[in-house]
């Protein structure tokens, strides 16, 4: 009886530790299936509290209020009882033969050109203006016109200039008339009447050429009175035949492409360039020998690769002898690719 008895709760031990084992594991199976199930959307609307802003009107009534005050006025001067522990510097001293002067007309030629544009008819206006100072001086020689705020007069002085009219001898390398007695004082008197008709806000050098290329100043300089005055002394006194012979060890002849350097590094807006004939280079043994037109021509290239605007250079073929084609080709190529003018001038000897 005893034995059935504890059979019996052992069973009953046994079974119930079955049940809550089954429970356990259908409880874990339960928890664990929820985590892979997604949960129902659901939608709630919360409440939002807005609170109205306020308008600063405070803040406003102050503003106005310091707008209507006065501005604060200083009446007091800073004065001294005694001189100042320090001194101004003395002034430059300023050459006024080199000072350039504002031009007025360009400024009311830009003013004009505004309103005139502004009121629908600045072309036609601008076109008019255009002409009447705004551009720069009118500059002339040997009658060929132009109109520039800086010019280079370029004179060819070999010996051909004068030996061909009788102011100089060839064989004793002499000049037969001086100054104002030679047929070549036309060419003198020329530039000096172009250097007489510059105003005050242009800017003019003189440039002679031979052998090498001599500048009478080192750039462009203001058109004052001094300033012109030096320049036809100089015109008269050193623009002469044996006054540009060779130096610097280059070689020597009648060098247009020196002359054209020295006036590319001048970029003036104009130019008047006056020659009998072709450029030449001395030879080592004696004699000369003619520079191509495409040696001439590049240097006009080569100039145009480093400068956006060239000079306008127009040439004056100076007839000392006998109008050559082919001279006159090369004086005409320089003057079209640059934008000037050609022109014949023939040479009036002076009679004995």
């Amino acid at each position: 009886m005893k034995q059935k008895t504890k059979g019996l709760v052992w069973s009953v031990i046994l079974g119930s530790l079955v049940v809550h084992a089954v429970g356990l594991a259908l409880f874990g199976l339960w928890v664990v299936s929820r985590k892979f199930v997604e949960p129902a959307a659901t939608f709630t609307v919360p409440k939002m509290v807005r609170i109205p802003v306020a308008t600063p009107e405070h803040k406003m009534n102050m503003a106005a209020h310091e707008a209507m005050a006065p501005k604060p006025t200083f009446s007091e001067r800073l004065v001294s009882s005694r001189p100042a522990v320090f001194s101004l510097p003395n002034l430059p001293d300023v050459e006024v033969d080199q000072a350039l002067s504002l031009d007025p007309s360009v400024l009311f030629s830009d003013q004009a050109m505004v309103l005139a544009g502004s009121a629908g008819f600045g072309s036609g206006l601008g076109k008019a203006l255009g002409g009447v100072g705004g551009k720069g001086s009118g500059v002339s020689f040997f009658d060929i016109d132009d109109t520039a705020q800086s010019v280079v007069i370029m004179i060819d002085v070999s010996a051909s200039m004068f030996g061909r009219t009788g102011d100089y001898d060839y064989s004793t390398r002499k000049k037969l008339r001086v100054g104002k007695a030679q047929s070549f004082q036309r060419v003198r008197d020329e530039a000096i009447k172009l250097i007489d008709g510059l105003d005050i806000n242009s800017r003019f050098n003189v440039l002679h050429w031979s052998g090498s290329a001599r500048l009478w100043r080192e750039g462009l300089v203001a058109a004052t009175d001094g300033n012109k005055a030096a320049a036809k002394e100089h015109i008269q006194d050193k623009v002469d035949v044996n006054k540009a012979g060779p130096r610097g060890g280059r070689p020597g002849g009648t060098r247009h492409d020196y002359a054209l350097e020295a006036l590319f590094a001048l970029a003036p807006e104009v130019a008047f360039m006056l020659t009998d004939g072709n450029a030449t280079a001395s030879k080592k043994g004696g004699g000369f020998s003619i520079i191509e037109d495409r040696d001439i021509y590049g240097l006009i290239s080569d100039a145009k690769k480093k400068n956006e605007i060239l000079p306008r250079i127009h040439t004056l073929y100076y007839l000392t002898g006998k109008d050559k084609r082919e001279e006159q080709k090369m004086l005409r190529g320089i003057s079209r690719r640059t934008g000037g003018k050609f022109r014949k001038v023939k040479v009036k000897k002076t009679k004995d």
